[in-house]
């Protein structure tokens, strides 16, 4: 097998990855609280459960009001190399209030890697134990 067929399907699987990162985020639902992730770092912070249920888009987290936790995954260095620390943590709140925006924005760095849930103010209203990190 020649080495166009390889670079050919590669490209395609990249090309694949990217187009679903880019597809626009939906429309909040003035009814639930918005979570969006943290951005500007090499890190990346994906959503992965809420209240134990996996969601769907892991660009961000819609909930009702009320209490909820929010698990999240940490890809450390997020640049393409296999060995890059994965990190999960959680973060629980139990004042979401429908059609406010929040912000879980990463904290600390290395081992020490945590998460913090600031409102639409600026303000942090809650903090996530320290990640737990392979």
């Amino acid at each position: 097998m020649t080495l166009k067929p390889l670079m050919l399907i590669s490209t395609l699987g990249l090309v694949c990855l990217l187009s679903a990162c880019a597809a626009p985020v939906p429309k909040a639902d003035p009814s639930e609280a918005w979570i969006g992730l943290g951005q500007g770092s090499s890190d990346d912070l994906l959503a992965e459960r809420v209240d134990g249920k996996r969601v769907d888009d892991g660009r961000y987290f819609e909930v009702a009001p009320g209490k909820h936790d929010l698990k999240v995954l940490l890809v450390q260095g997020a640049n393409g190399n296999s060995e890059q620390p994965e990190c999960t943590g959680q973060v629980d709140y139990d004042q979401f209030k429908a059609g406010k925006r929040y912000h879980l924005v990463e904290s600390g760095s290395g081992v020490e890697v945590g998460a913090e849930l600031v409102n639409d103010h600026g303000v942090t209203v809650a903090q996530s134990r320290k990640f737990s990190c392979i």
